[in-house]
């Protein structure tokens, strides 16, 4: 074969094997334009019926690709709008003025908003995800046996907890399940709303109606009382006048006026208690007042060796009378003064500051504190836990329905062992 020959068969071949790649391609082509078009619902072509030139006509690629196009900005704007969505379910998750909590099986936190972390959590703020939320929440190192969020976990339906205490707050919670599209639960929405200005507001007015209903009572009996006791207190000091009268009877005599007296002030106090005499109201310092009672109590301050510490902030004037301020300020230290009664390293401290559109004051002791039991009685008329002799169960009271005339509030914070804190307000001058 003459070398011509051989450059024709193997040109021949070249042409054959192209042939066959370009068939193998067109098939190939064709196959995988059918699989998009059978994945994007569309039926599928007749390869056998398809050349070239229909292909090109057709342009089932460009047709493709455009779909495509339209699928990604169909995303495209489906995941703008999800975003938006998100940052919205976040801004009201957040903004919410009641705590949420989503936890799961476990108890972990896997989300809460800021109005939880600002009401229950306690130093660092970060990092909460994926902690315990009887850690974070509730301060034990393991759930209670009333833990609502496990009552859910258990049974699957929502529960309701009228009033619960955590971190010195009242709340009221509810918790539901969290499903998944099959109806396991997979974890707990907590709901938790703060309740406890309300209950303080409650317990302030069951305590308002009370003090009335007591007050018009004692008033009457007073009352009542006042004049025989007046009487008794005449004669007893005209015979103790009396020169026939021996050591024995004067001394008996005695006796008789002092406990009089005594029945005198505590008539003397159901009348304050309820309210009958007159105020007399006018601009007044509270810091200078608080300063005149500490200042008149220094003897006995320097007796008992009583450390008492002032952090008296700057605050506007007043609107009341300053004998009945002074009469609060006195008995909250004189009470205080009580707790440390035989024993040494007694601190009280008395502070002020201003709040909103009022003035607030609190007396602090470190003393052993008061019962949680007593707690809710401690501002009850003739409620004392002195021993008989040593008080009529009447300051409190009195002081109650001083604030309270004063537009004020009065609350009593305590923890046996921990010490104990009264607080009043009084609204400011308006401007």
């Amino acid at each position: 074969m003459s070398n011509q020959e051989a450059l024709k068969v193997n040109h021949m071949q070249e042409i054959e094997i192209l042939r066959e790649n370009n068939d193998r391609l067109n098939t190939y082509i064709k196959d995988k334009i059918n699989q998009l078009l059978v994945v994007m619902g569309t039926r599928p072509l007749d390869t056998e019926k398809l050349d070239r030139d229909t292909l090109l006509d057709l342009d089932p690629i460009g047709i493709i690709a455009l779909s495509f196009e339209q699928v990604l900005d169909h995303l495209k704007e489906t995941n703008r709008k999800l975003c938006i969505a998100k940052d919205q379910l976040q801004a009201v998750f957040d903004t919410a003025g009641v705590c949420i909590s989503i936890v799961d099986p476990e108890l972990r936190i896997v989300n809460c908003n800021e109005k939880q972390k600002e009401l229950l959590v306690s130093g660092n703020k970060e990092g909460l995800i994926g902690s315990y939320c009887y850690e974070v929440y509730c301060g034990k190192d393991s759930p209670t046996l009333d833990c609502p969020a496990i009552e859910t976990l258990e049974t699957g339906r929502s529960v309701f907890i009228r009033d619960i205490k955590k971190r010195d707050k009242s709340l009221q919670i509810v918790t539901s399940p969290l499903n998944d599209a099959d109806g396991n639960v997979t974890g707990v929405v907590e709901v938790s709303i703060d309740v406890t200005e309300k209950k303080k507001a409650e317990e302030g007015l069951r305590q308002a109606e009370k003090l009335a209903a007591i007050g018009l009572l004692a008033a009457g009996i007073a009352h009542e009382i006042n004049n025989p006791l007046a009487n008794i207190l005449g004669y007893a000091k005209t015979l103790m006048k009396d020169q026939n009268m021996n050591d024995k009877h004067t001394e008996n005599l005695e006796v008789i006026v002092e406990q009089a007296k005594k029945a005198s002030d505590i008539i003397r106090g159901i009348l304050d208690f309820s309210r009958q005499s007159r105020s007399s109201f006018k601009e007044v310092e509270l810091n200078g007042i608080i300063l005149k009672v500490i200042k008149t109590l220094s003897g006995q301050v320097n007796k008992q060796k009583i450390k008492i510490v002032t952090n008296l902030g700057e605050i506007p004037p007043v609107k009341a009378d300053p004998e009945q301020i002074e009469q609060v300020i006195d008995n909250l230290l004189l009470n205080a003064f009580y707790v440390f009664e035989g024993r040494r390293n007694g601190t009280i401290i008395v502070e002020t500051e201003r709040s909103g559109n009022y003035v607030e004051a609190r007396v602090i002791d470190n003393g052993d504190g008061i019962p949680e039991e007593i707690l809710s009685s401690i501002f009850d008329p003739f409620f004392t836990t002195k021993p008989v002799g040593k008080g009529a169960g009447l300051g409190l009271s009195i002081c109650s329905g001083i604030i309270r005339d004063h537009g004020g509030t009065i609350h009593v914070e305590s923890e046996p062992g921990k010490g104990t804190k009264f607080s009043f307000n009084i609204p400011t001058l308006p401007a």
